[in-house]
């Protein structure tokens, strides 16, 4: 009984590698595989950066600074002086 059991063991640790090669590994991507996955994102990327381009209007032009000037703008503190 023991000869059979060992035969057993023996048997199935020189079957089960064999096995196991023949199953892809859903866990372990290819290079192509990422690569494909890569170029799908950067065109999804490039297609919402384009649509988006041109909805947003442009920026309004400011000047935050201009009744901080002086002389320039005309204000009060010019006729004062």
């Amino acid at each position: 009984m023991r000869r059979i059991a060992v035969g057993a063991v023996l048997f199935a640790f020189l079957v089960g590698p064999i096995y196991a090669e023949d199953k892809e590994n859903p866990y372990v991507k290819t290079r192509e595989t990422i690569k494909k996955e890569n170029e799908a994102i950067d065109k999804q990327y490039q297609k919402t950066l384009n649509a988006t381009r041109g909805a947003a209007p442009p920026p309004a032009q400011s000047d935050p600074w201009a009744n901080m000037r002086g002389g320039t703008s005309g204000t009060d503190a010019t006729k004062s002086k």
